[in-house]
């Protein structure tokens, strides 16, 4: 799932992910239309998270990817990911997010 990711980011999110247990990776890269079916079902408040509306997420250019798992695992992966130069959290403050 992860290698769905720009080959540059690859490496990296594969290291985060091998750092962080108990995460488990729900979504990489989305196309234009997966975006937009995630961001509708969003407004009618079928999605927990925040979604960005399709042309703004960083999913659909394989620079995105979301996890769960425990709020504590997610604010430690999130650390070390800003640490490297990641965004956690993206522009909407999603917990679940992570970006290059």
């Amino acid at each position: 799932m992860l290698s769905d990711l720009q080959p540059w980011l690859y490496p990296w999110a594969r290291w985060l992910v091998s750092i962080s247990p108990g995460l488990t990776i729900t979504s990489v890269r989305r196309s234009y239309y997966e975006q937009l079916e995630l961001w509708q079902a969003s407004r009618r408040g079928e999605v927990q998270y925040p979604v960005a509306p399709p042309g703004y997420s960083l999913h659909e250019r394989g620079r995105a990817w979301d996890m769960v798992g425990s709020t504590r695992a997610l604010q430690q992966a999130g650390y070390w990911w800003e640490r490297v130069g990641g965004r956690w959290g993206g522009r909407f403050g999603d917990p679940i997010h992570f970006e290059a």
